[in-house]
C-alpha cells in the first residue's frame, strides 16, 4: 500500500513539474513580440475588374521612377472596398512613391478611399479628402479629389492608365516620419 501511495505522489509531482515547464514555455511565447521590418503601402480601393496595380519607389532624393523599382499586385474586382497591399523588398525604405491603376481597358471608375503606409507599426493614413495634398494627377488621369474616383481617360480607343505623383516636398517629409 505504501508503494502504492509513493508511486502515486511520485507521478503527480513527475506530470505537475512537466506542465509546469510547459505552461513556462507558453508564457515565453506569448512575451515574444514580433516587429515587421517591412515598409507596406495599402490602397483600400474599390475596384470592379480583375486588373493589376503598380506601385514604383524611390530611396534616393532626385531619383527618377523605374520599372525596376516597381512592385506589380494582381487585383481581383468586387464590389466593395478591398485592401490592396505593396510589401517593399526587405531593406527597401522608399522615400517617394508614384501609383500606376491598372492595365484593364474595360476598367470602370474606380475608388481611392485612403492610402496607408506602415513601418515598425508606425502608420500614416491619407484619406481621399487629403490625396490632392500628397498626390497629382499626371497628364490624361482624370480623378475627382472631393470623392476619390479615378475615372478612365479613352485616347485612340483604349483606355489610358491612371497615375498619381508624388507632391514631393510634402510626401517625403511624412515617410521620413515614419522610418525615423
Amino acid at each position: 500500500m505504501k508503494k502504492t501511495l509513493f508511486f502515486l505522489v511520485f507521478v503527480i509531482t513527475l506530470f505537475s513539474c512537466k506542465n509546469e515547464e510547459n505552461n513556462k514555455e507558453i508564457k515565453e511565447e506569448e512575451n515574444k513580440i514580433e516587429v515587421d521590418d517591412t515598409f507596406k503601402v495599402s490602397l483600400n480601393v474599390l475596384v470592379k475588374k480583375d486588373d493589376d496595380f503598380q506601385i514604383y519607389y524611390t530611396e534616393n532624393k532626385g531619383e527618377t521612377f523605374t520599372e525596376e523599382k516597381s512592385i506589380w499586385v494582381a487585383v481581383k474586382g468586387n464590389d466593395n472596398l478591398q485592401k490592396i497591399v505593396f510589401e517593399m523588398p526587405k531593406d527597401v525604405l522608399p522615400n517617394l512613391v508614384r501609383f500606376d491603376f491598372g492595365v484593364n481597358d474595360n476598367q470602370e471608375d474606380i475608388l481611392l478611399s485612403s492610402i496607408e503606409m506602415e513601418y515598425f507599426g508606425k502608420k500614416f493614413i491619407i484619406e481621399k479628402e487629403m490625396l490632392s495634398a500628397y498626390f497629382r494627377p499626371l497628364e490624361l488621369t482624370q480623378i475627382d479629389f472631393n470623392t476619390g474616383i479615378l475615372s478612365p481617360t479613352i485616347q485612340d480607343g483604349k483606355r489610358v492608365e491612371s497615375v498619381l505623383h508624388p507632391h514631393e516636398t510634402v510626401l517625403e517629409p511624412e515617410i521620413q516620419k515614419l522610418i525615423q
